[in-house]
């Protein structure tokens, strides 16, 4: 392979991953609730599960199980399902937690020993990333469309692992954001309202899920 394919594949696909993370979906509400009511621990190993999601989905995608996903939509389907309902989960559970005045969207209470804590954030991440079949098409699209044809195995491996690298940049840059003292005093002001909120926008995006998924 050139050196000016290597550049110009490298710069694309850091391109259209930035361009994914600035958009707002489920990834990002996730790392954001996690860092504004558990801290930024929490914020992080939430974006390290994202992240591990990322390389699981880019490897299978490598491995052509967007082709699976024609051949079989069914499973496709029954994937974006059960994503949806695990967001609705996480919506009611945030709805919940505000009704109750007790905003922690994430698995355990806030009195759990904190290794707890960071392994439900890691679990929700992990979980929300795996549960989105989108993620294999779009790093199927990547491959397609960025990855010259003469790329070696081990600059598709490579690949893969500089979208694990960028997730882990681009969520851990959110959980940061999220985590200040600004953002924190922010979120203790208005807990409850703003946890009802991100109910709502996990419930939004689960329906949006669901139609998306049933009227195809």
């Amino acid at each position: 392979m050139a050196l000016s394919d290597i550049l110009i594949s490298v710069a694309a696909i850091v391109a259209v991953n930035f361009a994914a993370w600035i958009t707002p979906g489920p990834n990002m509400i996730a790392v954001i609730s996690a860092a504004v009511s558990a801290g930024r621990p929490a914020g992080l190993a939430t974006g390290l599960g994202l992240a591990l999601g990322t390389v699981i989905w880019a490897g299978l995608a490598l491995a052509g199980v967007t082709v699976l996903f024609d051949v079989f939509p069914d499973v496709a389907f029954a994937l974006r399902l059960l994503g949806a309902g695990y967001l609705f989960w996480l919506g009611m559970k945030a709805l919940r937690a505000a009704a109750e005045d007790d905003c922690s969207l994430l698995p355990g209470k806030k009195t759990s020993p904190g290794h707890t804590v960071l392994k439900g954030a890691f679990i929700t991440g992990l979980s929300v990333s795996l549960t989105n079949p989108k993620a294999a098409l779009f790093f199927g699209s990547i491959l397609t469309a960025f990855v010259p044809r003469a790329a070696t195995d081990a600059y598709l491996i490579g690949v893969v692992a500089l979208c694990g690298l960028l997730a882990v940049c681009f969520h851990s840059t959110t959980a940061f954001v999220f985590s200040t003292p600004f953002a924190i005093r922010k979120f203790n002001d208005g807990r409850r309202r703003i946890t009802a909120g991100f109910g709502v926008v996990f419930s939004g995006m689960a329906l949006a899920v669901a139609y998306d998924a049933l009227r195809r």
